[in-house]
């Protein structure tokens, strides 16, 4: 019977800022072999997967880009919207540039930015190295899928100030740090288990039959509706806390063993 595994990217999968390590690489090559599905469930938008993709030779699939936010099939070019902030950046934008906060916005395939960035900001994350960031005059609101912007980590006043301005849940928006350094506005039914759901139904899975690994807060409400949830040893310790089986850490590719564990099965 075909299984269908869910990954996270960042820090499950791969550490962040390094590549596919040789044995995860083998791993999810013979679990496609096997004739089983593999997803990959990211924060970022879908052009992060191409390089995935294109080196397991993946030539069909579909898979949940933006936090849940898109379904893209990159290996065809389709997207599905989901939950995307839409028109409503506008008022975002406009709020974030009379405050002077610098912000970028992702859209189905792109990073868009408009104001050069310092570099080291750009060497801070992986995806900005993309070769998909492009520098605009202005960004479409229309086709902003989520707006993000960097912050100290120490920086509690800024997410104060934008949360008074904007009133986020007003629009039905949420202002949440995806991470030490970054702050995110998406919809507020944005999660990867909202992607995980409008996967199941279109082709056609029982949510309880997938598997699914993550390491952080963005991945709880995917591993809290999949039948069969895991985390690996590096995971945040809010997930650690939900009692899910533990798998070795990314750096010591635990998703290469729970792979060889259900190929055994």
């Amino acid at each position: 019977m075909s299984k269908t595994l869910i990954l996270d990217i960042d820090n499950t999968l791969i550490e962040a800022m390094k590549e596919l390590q040789p044995r995860s690489e083998a791993a999810l090559r013979r679990w496609l072999a096997a004739g089983h599905r593999l997803v990959f469930a990211s924060g970022k938008n879908a052009c992060a997967f191409d390089d995935l993709i294109t080196l397991l030779k993946m030539q069909e699939g579909w898979h949940i880009a933006s936090n849940g936010g898109v379904l893209a099939e990159p290996s065809t070019g389709r997207f599905e919207r989901l939950a995307c902030v839409g028109a409503r950046s506008q008022r975002c934008m406009d709020v974030m540039d009379q405050l002077g906060i610098p912000y970028f916005a992702y859209t189905l395939d792109e990073i868009v930015i408009n104001r050069p960035m310092p570099q080291a900001q750009i060497d801070h994350l992986e995806f900005l190295k993309d070769p998909r960031v492009v520098l605009r005059d202005a960004i479409d609101p229309r086709t902003v899928v989520k707006l993000l912007m960097f912050i100290n980590a120490a920086d509690e006043e800024t997410p104060r100030r934008l949360r008074q301005a904007l009133q986020p849940e007003t629009m039905g928006l949420q202002l949440i740090r995806t991470s030490g350094e970054l702050l995110e506005i998406h919809d507020q039914h944005q999660t990867k288990a909202v992607g995980v759901r409008a996967l199941a139904n279109k082709l056609h899975l029982d949510v309880n039959d997938l598997y699914a690994v993550g390491d952080s807060e963005n991945d709880m409400s995917m591993l809290e509706i999949v039948g069969h949830p895991y985390i690996v040893a590096n995971a945040s310790q809010t997930l650690k806390d939900r009692g899910w089986p533990q798998l070795a850490s990314c750096r010591e590719e635990g998703v290469a063993d729970l792979i060889d564990t259900l190929l055994a099965d």
